[in-house]
Parts: C-alpha cells; sequence; structure tokens
C-alpha cells in the first residue's frame, strides 16, 4: 500500500496540528494529504497562545527573564514554560518534594521526533505505551530498558488526547478532533469504537444521538465500567458512562451554573478501587467528585491546573499540572502530599505535563509532555 511521508516536524511550543481528517482515519495511504505545518502551540486558545513562545522562552532563558516576558505581556498572551510562570501566578505547593530523580527516557524511533506526546501507559509486562500526535507513530509500545519494540498501524485517531489502559491490557484512546473513544487490545486490534467519527454534539441515548464533543480523557471502573470525559472548553462538558461492552448507562453534566468564564474544560477523569469518580476542570483548577452514578460529592478548588488525574496500583490519586510544570501526589479530598517538577525545557523540566502513568511498585514514573515533545522518566531514589 502507498504511503505518505508523517506530518511535518514540529519544534518544541508548537502544535502538530488537528491531524487528518475523520474520514481518512483507518483509510491510511496515497490519499491521504501531508498534514498541515506546526503552528504556535495552543491553536485557538488564546490564553495560552503566543506568537513564539518556544523563541521568546529561549531568548528570556539566555538573556535573563525580563526581555521575554516584556515581550510575552506586549502580545497580550501566556507562555507555556518558566516564562509564563510568574505571569501565570503559578503556586508551588508547601508538600514535601516526592523522591525521585529524573533518568534516561524513552527516545523517538531512528530519523524522527516525538511530536506532542499526549499520554503514556503502562501494560502488565511493563512495556510502555506511548501516544503522540505523529501520524506515522502515534503509537508506539518500548520495554523497560528504553527499546523501542515497535510502532502500532497509523493514523487509529486524528488528534490524540487522552489514553487509559485496563486491567485486561485493552488500551482507550480519545480522539479530540473525531470525537470518537477506540478500544484496541495489545495487539493494536481495533475491538470497539464509542461515538460518531466526526461528528461532534451531545449523547442522547433516546435520540439516538451517539455523540462525544471533543473528548479528553477514559478511565475504567473496578467493574469495568467506562467513563469518558467530553468537553475540551467547549459547549457540552459531561461524564458519559458505558458497560464494559460499550452499552450506555448515564451521562451527567459538568456545565458551570454562572456560565461565567472560564468554560468548563473536563480535561482529566480517573476512577479509583471504590468506584470514586475523580474529575478534573483545568482552567477552572476545580477538582470534582463524584460516585459511579453521577452523584456530586465534593468540588475541590486545587491551586494548579489540572491537566491530568491518575489512581495508582496502591489506589493512591496523582495529579499533572500541565502548564504549571509539576506532578502532584494527593490524598482523596485533593490536598497535596508531594510533588516534583519545574517550568521550562531542560531535562526534569515541563512545556505541559500533560498526562503520567507509574510501575505497579511505585519505583518508576513516566509523564507526557506535549509542550517539551518528549517523555519524562523517574526512578524512586529510596
Amino acid at each position: 500500500m502507498a504511503t505518505r511521508p508523517p506530518n511535518v516536524a514540529n519544534s518544541r511550543g508548537t502544535d502538530s496540528g488537528a491531524g487528518v481528517a475523520c474520514n481518512l482515519v483507518m483509510d491510511y495511504g496515497a490519499g491521504q494529504a501531508p498534514g498541515q505545518a506546526p503552528l504556535p502551540y495552543g491553536g485557538g486558545n488564546p490564553p495560552q497562545l503566543v506568537a513564539n513562545p518556544w523563541a521568546d522562552a529561549v531568548a528570556a532563558a539566555g538573556a535573563g527573564q525580563g526581555a521575554g516576558r516584556t515581550s510575552q505581556a506586549a502580545s497580550g498572551g501566556v507562555p507555556p514554560g518558566a516564562a509564563g510562570m510568574a505571569m501565570r501566578g503559578t503556586v508551588i505547593p508547601t508538600a514535601p518534594a516526592l523522591p525521585y530523580e529524573n533518568v534516561e527516557p524513552p527516545h523517538p524511533p531512528t530519523a524522527t521526533q516525538f511530536s506532542n506526546v499526549a499520554s503514556v501507559g503502562l501494560l502488565r509486562n511493563g512495556h510502555l505505551i506511548v501516544f503522540q500526535r505523529q501520524p506515522m507513530y502515534e503509537l508506539l509500545e518500548y520495554d523497560a530498558d528504553n527499546k523501542l519494540v515497535r510502532s502500532f498501524d497509523p493514523d487509529i485517531i486524528s488528534r490524540p488526547h487522552g489514553m487509559f489502559i485496563d486491567k485486561d491490557d485493552n488500551i482507550w484512546l480519545s480522539d479530540q478532533q473525531c470525537s470518537t473513544v477506540v478500544k484496541l487490545n495489545s495487539r493494536g486490534e481495533v475491538l470497539m469504537r464509542l461515538g460518531t467519527n466526526g461528528r461532534a454534539g451531545s449523547w442522547d441515548e433516546a435520540r439516538g444521538d451517539h455523540f462525544f464533543n471533543e473528548p479528553t480523557a477514559v478511565a475504567a471502573g473496578p467493574n469495568g465500567d467506562v467513563f469518558v470525559a467530553t468537553g475540551h472548553g467547549g459547549p457540552d462538558p459531561r461524564v458519559v458512562k458505558f458497560d464494559k461492552n460499550g452499552k450506555f448507562l448515564i451521562t451527567w453534566t459538568l456545565k458551570h451554573d454562572d456560565n461565567a468564564p472560564p468554560a468548563a474544560n473536563i480535561h482529566a477523569l480517573a476512577v479509583d478501587k471504590g468506584g470514586t469518580v475523580f474529575i478534573g476542570d483545568r482552567e477552572a483548577k476545580n477538582l470534582l467528585i463524584y460516585n459511579s452514578n453521577g452523584k456530586h460529592l465534593k468540588t475541590v478548588k486545587m491551586q494548579n491546573l489540572i491537566c491530568s488525574l491518575y489512581v495508582d496500583s496502591r489506589d493512591q490519586l496523582w495529579m499533572t499540572a500541565g502548564f504549571d510544570g509539576m506532578i502532584m501526589r494527593l490524598d482523596k479530598n485533593g490536598n497535596v502530599l508531594g510533588w516534583l517538577g519545574k517550568e521550562g525545557f531542560g531535562a526534569n523540566e515541563y512545556g505541559e505535563a500533560h498526562a503520567m502513568t507509574m510501575s505497579p511498585d511505585g519505583r518508576t514514573i513516566y509523564v507526557a509532555d506535549t509542550v517539551n515533545n518528549d517523555i519524562k522518566r523517574y526512578h524512586r531514589t529510596n
């Protein structure tokens, strides 16, 4: 079958774009366009968009951050990375630093580079799955020694966003652009698709409308029920719940009652072993806690962006703070128990800490960085 070159490689601080057209997903070949040029990171999201955040950050790092901040302020935007830390008022937790050190991470396939790494997850055999916005290599598998095992079939998803690996090693992927969720087995075979490819809207079972609106995250409960967070700043933020076979069960809205800005951006989702559902409303910095039937239990106002949520093998709750450049261990009430990381472009710095995963023994952490186009890997030091 004829193939095309991968999308144009994007440098740090840029967004690789929306991905292939939804009607070309699963139909990889000569008919597809080569992909759009990279854009300043943030696309149509003015609060995070600047003319050239990477160039400004580099200039700031080399010549004192005052110059970089002046140019950003003049542009009216807030950059990702260290140059925007003071402008955003990033809060550093008072909790202790976590006992982890940055170590050698996985590297992209030869002669390529990572492209907006959206998520990471671990199979039961310890192999790492990397989900990135590079159509030719959007889903990669690495062994525990960082060796690339394989690349899955390309273009399963148009615009990668969230990934969840369940207890049976099934890989759940959310497609932000085409508004679908895809379930694969560990061999990469498609088992299920939820949503309507290329159609965004509200899920209404009574009307037969099987629509998501930019799904961002997927998680499974202890009995196998599947929860999908949908609403990447769009008009219909909500959670949709299915049984393990994809049968619709319930849905609940997460719109802000007062409709005041910022609009709800339901960017994070995790379910603990008791079935409690934790949801992150990113820009509002609200941690929303529900039971598995959609009953609201608590809203916790956090001090940092909630980019992703993760429940580890010991049922502990974790959070990545996106542009705030940190990962945090939380208790079930949202209190920060420990943290690590900082904003910037170095080996242990984040453009955007987008998602994380952890080995069952808690000794290794992987973090996906969408802006710095890389993966951070940590080992516990004690």
